[in-house]
């Protein structure tokens, strides 16, 4: 697999986005060991919600028929990205109405930026949900394209076809990163993780146990804070 070149759009996004939790209240250390956090409830504004559903090139695990779609802005070397993964897979098992909207976002590099990449191309064999855990799942970063090949393999993928997609995929991927890139400029975002639940952004990793209250919350036309 090889890298190809960042757009101009995709290097001004780096330049705006900061480690670890997107609001500036949030740490922006790894996380604790054993998973503990010190981490309070993010800002929770108004997005243009619509604006960011509106795009075919754009996965989503879950239903639907979803009253509840969470947008999330990930890159796979971010630990809080992973810290929230479990309840997100949690909450779509457990709720047959949520969908997740994954917007590709690989700020921390090339080696992220290939792992995203990889993903958007393993769309193309009905493989993009194993390699997004797989990713997610990964107990140390993703450094390189050895890593990426290991994981994307574990995740079932046929690697010739992969080769292929990247390549013959690979405007319409550029297209989809140049996209995410522009909606994260454009929403002041400053780092991952960042949700848009209903319309209603979370700029940062919720503390452990809230996602799905506040998807209650949410549901029920109630304020989210």
């Amino acid at each position: 697999m090889t890298l190809r070149q960042l757009t101009p759009v995709f290097v001004a996004a780096l330049a705006l986005a900061a480690c670890g939790p997107a609001d500036a209240d949030n740490s922006t250390t790894s996380p604790p060991a054993g998973g503990g956090t010190t981490q309070t409830m993010p800002l929770i504004v108004q997005t243009g919600f619509n604006d960011l559903l509106r795009d075919p090139g754009v996965p989503f695990i879950g239903s639907e028929a979803a009253d509840v779609t969470i947008i999330s802005f990930v890159d796979y070397n971010c630990p809080y990205c992973k810290q929230m993964q479990p309840e997100l897979t949690a909450l779509v098992a457990s709720d047959p109405k949520v969908r997740i909207l994954t917007k590709e976002w690989p700020i921390f590099g090339d080696a992220s930026e290939l792992a995203s990449r990889t993903a958007i191309a393993a769309q193309y064999q009905g493989k993009y949900e194993a390699v997004h855990n797989a990713f997610m799942g990964s107990p140390t970063p993703i450094a390189g394209a050895a890593d990426v090949q290991r994981l994307a393999l574990s995740a079932g993928v046929d690697m010739a076809q992969l080769e292929r997609d990247l390549t013959e995929h690979a405007a319409d991927i550029d297209a989809v990163l140049q996209r995410v890139s522009a909606e994260a400029s454009a929403m002041a975002l400053r780092g991952t993780p960042a949700f848009s639940i209903n319309g209603q952004l979370i700029p940062g990793a919720l503390p452990p146990g809230q996602l799905k209250a506040l998807v209650q919350r949410i549901r029920a036309g109630q304020p989210a804070q």
